[in-house]
């Protein structure tokens, strides 16, 4: 029996008394997107993007979103839609999938939810507490003050208000978040987490995870690095460094992106650029099965 048939059964096995959503996820470099399309030829489906840097579209290659000819063989959606400036977070991906799984449902084909971002899987399967949108002056006097007192002032700040969600959120998109939301609503987002209902975006869903012999997804994962190379990723990074983005803006977290930037500058060579690169990706793998086992329970398991 073949992958695809395999889960073809599995699906007839469950008994849904709908049509399910499918969601293929697992660690990065694994394959998710050639089975994506194998199985979206076979099921009549239409692939969308799960990766939190697959939206951007300044990072077509080091994200290693899909090439022109698979998306003329199988509609792609929700890839390159921003750019890396642009704000753009897990509630704005929810808004997004559900209008897509609705139109794909439209036309009679199977939405594939495909991706390797945990936050955006869990989400999209057990719905997520509605926050409301801060107001635009305050999110912007919140991001000026933040740039008056630094990091670790702002830190502060927020742990003064919520010392469960610095725990976990440290970076300063989401500081100013967690800060400003308090501003406007005079509550903290731990609150808003456990009080607010959570709204989900379908009921059915038929969740895949994809599994590997460690060494080989490494393996696979640095190989793949040395194309993203081969095809031109240092000079997209370069349009990032010309363009002086700010660096604490979530898309420069893509894998590989901070050190050739470090390599443009000539603070390293490039090879040092790759070796470190390669270093990073094979500690991100590990961190996503970590989440995977401890956050995700797929209806079926391949291992591959």
């Amino acid at each position: 029996m073949s992958i695809i048939q395999l889960i073809e059964s599995k699906i007839q096995d469950l008994s849904f008394n709908e049509t399910p959503v499918v969601v293929i996820s697992g660690p990065t470099g694994i394959g998710k997107s050639k089975l994506a399309i194998s199985l979206a030829k076979k099921i009549n489906g239409v692939i969308i993007n799960a990766d939190s840097m697959q939206i951007y579209k300044e990072l077509k290659i080091i994200s290693s979103q899909p090439s022109d000819r698979d998306k003329k063989i199988i509609s792609h959606e929700l890839y390159s839609i921003r750019s890396i400036h642009q704000n753009f977070s897990v509630m704005d991906w929810l808004e997004l999938v559900k209008k897509k799984i609705d139109v794909v449902f439209s036309k009679n084909k199977i939405p594939i939810v495909v991706g390797g971002t945990g936050l955006y899987i869990k989400s999209a399967i057990n719905g997520i507490s509605k926050i409301p949108k801060v107001d635009k002056v305050v999110f912007e006097d919140c991001t000026k003050l933040f740039e008056k007192i630094g990091i670790l002032e702002f830190r502060k700040l927020v742990e003064e208000i919520d010392k469960d969600f610095i725990l976990k959120n440290i970076d300063k998109q989401r500081l100013i978040r967690g800060y400003s939301v308090y501003l406007q609503t005079g509550q903290s987002m731990s609150e808003w987490y456990k009080t607010s209902k959570k709204n989900k975006i379908y009921n059915t869903f038929f969740s895949i995870l994809l599994e590997q012999e460690r060494k080989k997804n490494y393996q696979n994962c640095e190989n793949r690095f040395e194309e993203f190379i081969d095809k031109g990723a240092i000079e997209e990074v370069k349009f990032l460094k010309d363009k002086n983005f700010d660096r604490s803006l979530p898309g420069f977290k893509c894998l590989g992106v901070n050190w050739i930037l470090k390599y443009l500058e000539k603070e390293i060579s490039l090879m040092e650029a790759i070796i470190l690169s390669k270093r990073d990706t094979r500690r991100y793998v590990k961190r996503q099965l970590t989440w995977f086992r401890h956050n995700f329970n797929p209806d079926l398991i391949l291992r591959i």
